[in-house]
């Protein structure tokens, strides 16, 4: 009798252990969907770091992300965004956007310490174990001295190739409505592995066609790396380094990196 207690004491510790981990693991970032689960909420923090060297400047500045989101629903999402400056040379290159680890659209601020707040909403529209469509819009706050209203129109894409690839792009429309108006199209796309269940990185690309507001236009390509831990089941550990305009004389003289942490509360984390 003792001897049966024993083993059953033992496969109920087993189990309890089992399901334990199974709660406590992160779901791999390729699998990960658009948006966020019914009633989560993620914050993130992180630290950019970025030098301009373009023409005859030479200018390093530092600053720093904070960026909250909330799953209303399993498909509809709300975020607001800001950052803060540190220093002249946080101001000058606005260095709270390299802080916005694994993300390259940020658009409508200034030179401020404190960044224009950005509002936002994401739908997600289609979703199969394979593809995703959602559609996202961006609303930029006039709070920076002489900036203006702004907002963006996006079209977010996700390809998930199995349980290793991940490609996340899509098309996306900034304007800020200065006089006349600056747009910008644009088209990111992160290539994500997973080479074990915690870890992922990649390439990061982008393509961008700005007109600034005059008869002038032109074009940026960016290139850059972007690294992921998942280190519990509500926290990510991210990284990145970025080249913001690869093509011109200046080419690899402006670099940036990013230092970040996202932490998950609710039903989905």
């Amino acid at each position: 009798m003792r001897a049966k207690c024993t083993i059953l004491s033992l496969a109920v510790s087993a189990a309890l252990a089992a399901a334990s981990t199974t709660a406590h693991a992160a779901e791999p970032w390729v699998d990960r969907p658009n948006t966020l689960p019914r009633l989560t909420f993620a914050g993130n923090a992180g630290l950019g770091v970025v030098h301009l060297g373009a023409g005859p400047l030479d200018e390093t500045g530092a600053g720093v992300n904070l960026e909250g989101a909330f799953g209303v629903t399993d498909r509809l999402e709300l975020g607001l965004r800001t950052g803060v400056r540190i220093g002249d040379g946080g101001r000058f290159t606005s260095a709270d956007a390299y802080g916005r680890t694994l993300q390259t659209e940020t658009y409508g601020t200034r030179a401020d310490t404190f960044a224009n707040p950005e509002l936002r909403v994401r739908g997600n529209l289609v979703r199969t174990s394979i593809f995703e469509l959602a559609l996202e819009g961006r609303v930029f706050m006039p709070f920076e001295t002489a900036s203006r209203f702004g907002a963006m129109f996006g079209v977010p894409l996700a390809l998930h190739l199995g349980s290793f690839v991940r490609i996340d792009t899509g098309a996306y429309v900034p304007v800020v409505f200065t006089d006349p108006a600056g747009t910008v199209f644009s088209v990111p796309a992160y290539v994500w592995f997973q080479p074990t269940d915690r870890l992922f990185l990649g390439p990061m690309f982008g393509a961008r066609f700005v007109n600034a507001g005059t008869t002038t236009s032109r074009e940026d390509f960016l290139l850059g790396f972007g690294l992921g831990y998942a280190a519990t089941s509500f926290l990510d550990l991210k990284t990145m380094l970025l080249f913001p305009r690869i093509n011109g004389t200046e080419g690899g003289r402006n670099v940036g990196v990013g230092f970040g942490v996202e932490i998950r509360i609710g039903s989905g984390a």
